[in-house]
């Protein structure tokens, strides 16, 4: 059902690292990153606490497709203790873990305390006690918070988060900052926009609709289906993540933070109708006031990441919706309750 010859990615010959150490590697991002560099004959190293923030089978699902190929090894262990990690050689890490979701945030402030700037630090404390000199690292659109400006771009002022995962995240830049002037320790932090694609989360609004639709259950659109939001599609995500690789890989001093998004935003009505007509069912649709976590629009500005690569990758919103339809219509039995 599910086939690792299914998510294709080029090979390349072009990175000369050996091993890699992702963090969260069985979550969406991390997944398909791990895939790619697999494909590029590099050793992974995941660590992943399948920590139940959403449906766990989802992880087991990915863990269970990299498991296949011979150089990925997984450490099924919580961030907070990571010293008992004992790799003689890593060349780079990705710190993709964290607890998402803003509006989850609202109920345990201090867990995403823990999870999301606690751990950050430790990770950062990992590559300086093992003189690892470079990292990426997820940050997210959640950091432009209320901030009026639209499109967002990175020089933005970050000074009006709506949610204790933005503030979070928002603190993990701040972080990586630190121990590049403090450490000499390089780094590119990623402010993702709603990613989105086959393998994804299923507590995102695309899921949660698809979902709702196949079980007849009614869908709540808040602030009235108005807000709009830049959707990524997550080959593109990992198309830039990549291509930020191959620049980095002989630079000795680099530190920036970059927007990965569509560059478009469309409403939440829109993104259901488009469901609908995937499914070629209609929604049980209910109106809902906005809520004050949830900023009206996002959308990212890619000037900066652009120039740095010298390229571009997106995919049209349309093409990414088919083919996350089919991922999901092959595996339905994943989304009826």
């Amino acid at each position: 059902m599910f086939l690792f010859n299914k998510i294709c990615y080029k090979h390349s010959t072009f990175l000369t690292m050996k091993s890699v150490l992702i963090t969260g590697c069985c979550g969406f991002i991390g997944f398909h990153l791990a895939i790619r560099l697999l494909s590029q004959n590099i050793n992974v190293i995941g660590i992943d606490s399948f920590s139940s923030s959403y449906d766990i089978k989802f992880k087991k699902i990915r863990h269970n497709i990299l498991k296949k190929n011979k150089k990925y090894k997984l450490y099924k262990k919580d961030l907070s203790n990571i010293n008992f990690l004992n790799i003689k050689k890593i060349d780079f890490i990705f710190h993709l873990a964290a607890e998402a979701g803003v509006r989850k945030s609202i109920n345990n402030p201090l867990y995403y305390v823990e999870q999301n700037i606690s751990n950050t630090i430790k990770i950062f404390e990992f590559a300086r006690k093992h003189k690892i000199k470079k990292i990426f690292y997820a940050s997210s659109s959640s950091v432009y918070g209320n901030n009026k400006s639209y499109p967002a771009r990175e020089v933005h002022t970050l000074s009006k988060p709506l949610s204790v995962y933005g503030i979070s995240k928002i603190a993990t830049e701040n972080i990586a900052y630190y121990y590049y002037k403090i450490f000499n320790i390089n780094s590119l932090g990623f402010r993702f926009f709603t990613v989105y694609g086959p393998y994804g989360r299923p507590d995102m609004s695309i899921f949660i609709f698809f979902k709702s639709i196949f079980n007849k259950k009614k869908i709540n659109l808040f602030n009235y289906g108005k807000n709009l939001r830049d959707f990524t599609f997550i080959d593109d995500v990992i198309n830039y993540l990549d291509a930020c690789l191959k620049k980095v890989k002989s630079k000795n001093n680099f530190f920036d933070v970059y927007n990965i998004g569509d560059e478009k935003s469309i409403s939440v009505k829109e993104l259901v109708k488009l469901i609908e007509k995937t499914t070629k069912n209609k929604a049980k649709i209910s109106l809902k006031p906005k809520i004050k976590l949830d900023p009206e629009k996002s959308l990212a500005e890619m000037k900066k990441i652009n120039k740095f690569i010298k390229n571009r990758y997106k995919t049209n919103f349309k093409d990414g919706i088919k083919k996350t339809s089919e991922w999901i219509f092959k595996n339905k039995k994943l989304f009826i309750s």
